[in-house]
């Protein structure tokens, strides 16, 4: 028996899944196409056999029809005297054994002395011939659709299908065809009309054969069976209240199609009949439906039988490459057997474990010197990772050491000022890498000017941490010098450019508050611009800056600008690393989240507020890696 961690059984299961799902594929695409084509042959079938009942019935029909367009005619020449009437209705039943009955309805006092009603009616009474005339307070046949509908529509129409009881005592439909006189034949008549039996209607229907189960029924324009295999269904119900009435919407849509007259050959699941294929078509006559059922598992049963045939083969065809793949896969891996142990041995870390021999197999040599050679380069790789790993963990350390002493650069004792109840602040920075270029610095000068700033150096890592100490550095030894934000920026640009091979720069913001008087004077060098919250909520964002970076050109003339702030006033400084941090998908947690974050939360203290931000970033970003380094910085003005 083969063990499931062999190479060989991964090999045998390999070849027969990719065996069973070639067959797999191959019998779907079968199935598939064998499908489309039983589905077309059953199609072109269902249009053959209808379109041959549709002429048969529409032959019959237009017979009948032409009984009404010749009294019509007679009666729109001359009308014939009303007792002659009688006769050639008599006649016409004699000459066509198709035709029921044959009636001449008139408009009221059309034969004066007649009265109101008159209509001559002749109709069959066994093998005998009868006329009679109708109409009456009984039968006002002015009310009747055979006489109303045709009246108002002005052309012919086929009444829906009745059962005649107590007369021919069978399905019958009658013809209808106004007629005129007049000038220019523009005056209404009267009403001609033929009474036919649908026995043989019937009959047509019934020689449709299709399959062991299916077969095919008729429907008026009101969606009510006319003929159907099942007698007790015939002129009981229309589709539609069966289909309300068993709650069957996909036979209320078959009803639709059928009485709009559309042809279509589609596939329904109805739950008293299961799966079929229904395909119908109209009768341009009458505006009748004819339907012809396909049963789903008649139709498809031949492509089953193939089907389970073909399953049947390929299993055992699956049993006898099993049994081959195994008997030559095993013969074929015997020798890798060795190499696993010693492989294993040397898994462990004994790198000299002495190979076992193998035979002339050209793979086989192949496979000993290439693990012969393996042994060599683990020994030399093993020596060389100390080496590595000793390095690596002493630049870690170096790091480490430098991002601290980075950090200890900035001010981070909070409140900073205990003793200064004018200003809050708080302040954070979180680096993308072990040190970063971000910086943010404040300071009190005179006891009157408090001076904050924040930064962002081009580039990242080590060359951008040295250039952030360097600014900060200067930042306080030039603000010794000069009072103005304008002339230290551009003392400080002058004192960065030089000699600045790297070409790296910073930008910078820089601002100074009077605490006496609430005065801000500023300057900014391409930094982010400020946002100015009040104590109402309201939010002012500072004009962008007009100034390029620090450290670009040695020769550049920074201006400041100045604002008056009021008790509560509120100050938000930030890099770019907050406006454009990343989710997965690329999106930057733009400048309007940032705001709305502000408008929120922007009367909160300031480290309360850096929190929220960090929180509102955090929540953007999720788990994608930090792509810039993030400060902020926040300064609550008191008054």
């Amino acid at each position: 028996m083969i063990k499931k961690n062999r190479l060989s059984y991964r090999i045998i299961i390999r070849v027969l899944v990719f065996a069973l799902l070639l067959f797999l594929l191959t019998l779907s695409l079968f199935f598939y196409f064998s499908r489309k084509t039983i589905e077309a042959s059953a199609r072109m079938n269902a249009v053959h056999i209808a379109e041959n009942a549709v002429a048969r019935i529409e032959q019959e029909l237009r017979v009948v029809e032409q009984v009404p367009r010749m009294i019509a005619n007679i009666m729109e020449v001359e009308p014939i005297a009303e007792d002659s009437l009688f006769v050639l209705l008599e006649s016409i039943l004699e000459r066509n054994d198709n035709v029921f009955g044959a009636a001449v309805a008139f408009e009221p006092w059309f034969y004066e002395h007649k009265g109101k009603y008159f209509s001559p009616y002749a109709f069959r009474e066994g093998d005998q011939i009868r006329s009679m005339s109708l109409g009456g307070d009984a039968y006002d046949y002015f009310l009747m659709d055979w006489y109303q509908i045709p009246k108002m529509l002005g052309t012919s129409y086929w009444t829906e299908p009745y059962y005649d009881e107590g007369g021919g005592e069978m399905l019958m439909s009658t013809y209808s065809l106004p007629f005129y006189t007049g000038v220019n034949g523009k005056q209404l008549a009267g009403i001609a009309t033929v009474d036919i039996s649908l026995e043989w209607l019937t009959e047509i229907v019934a020689e449709i054969q299709i399959f062991e189960s299916g077969y095919a029924f008729m429907l008026s324009r009101k969606g009510v069976a006319v003929t159907h295999p099942h007698p007790q269904n015939i002129m009981n119900e229309s589709l539609f209240s069966i289909a309300e009435e068993m709650n069957l919407p996909e036979l209320r849509t078959i009803g639709q199609d059928m009485i709009a007259g559309k042809s279509r050959f589609r596939r329904h699941a109805l739950e008293q009949d299961g799966k079929l294929w229904i395909y119908h078509m109209a009768l341009p006559s009458s505006g009748w439906s004819i339907g012809l059922v396909y049963p789903d598992d008649e139709m498809y049963a031949a492509l089953h039988r193939i089907s389970l045939i073909m399953i049947v083969l390929v299993a055992i065809g699956l049993v006898l490459l099993t049994l081959t793949v195994t008997q030559v896969v095993n013969r074929l891996a015997a020798p890798l057997t060795a190499f696993a142990g010693s492989a294993r041995i040397i898994a462990r870390g004994r790198f000299d474990t002495a190979l076992p021999r193998v035979g002339k197999t050209n793979e086989m040599q192949e496979l000993h010197a290439a693990f012969s050679h393996m042994q060599q380069e683990l020994v030399n790789y093993m020596a060389s990772l100390r080496e590595t790993t000793a390095a690596k963990e002493k630049i870690e350390s170096e790091l480490r050491i430098a991002r601290n002493i980075q950090l200890s650069m900035l001010p981070h004792t909070f409140p900073p000022f205990p003793d200064l109840p004018q200003i809050d602040l708080f302040a954070t920075l979180k680096s993308a890498r072990e040190v970063g270029g971000d910086l943010y610095d404040f300071f009190l000068k005179d006891g009157k000017h408090f001076f904050f700033a924040i930064g962002d150096v081009s580039g990242k890592g080590v060359p951008a941490s040295l250039f952030m100490a360097m600014t900060r550095t200067l930042l306080r030894t030039l603000s010794d010098k000069e009072s103005a934000p304008g002339a230290i920026l551009g003392a400080l640009n002058r004192a960065l450019s030089y000699n600045n091979e790297a070409n790296m720069f910073v930008t910078f913001f820089l601002g100074i508050i009077h605490l006496e008087t609430g005065i801000l004077h500023y300057a900014n060098a391409g930094h982010n611009p400020p946002v100015l919250i009040r104590p109402g909520g309201e939010m002012e964002v500072f004009e962008p800056a007009g100034a390029i970076p620090l450290g670009l050109f040695e020769a550049f003339e920074y201006k400041g600008a100045s604002r008056q702030l009021q008790a509560g006033d509120a100050l938000f400084t930030y890099t770019d690393g907050v406006s454009e941090a990343e989710n997965q998908a690329m999106e930057l947690f733009d400048e309007k989240q940032m705001l709305d974050v502000l408008k929120t939360h922007g009367n909160k203290a300031p480290r309360e507020l850096i929190a929220l931000m960090e929180q509102a970033v955090s929540d953007h970003v999720k788990d994608h890696p930090q792509s810039d380094d993030i400060t902020m910085m926040s300064i609550l003005y008191k008054g």
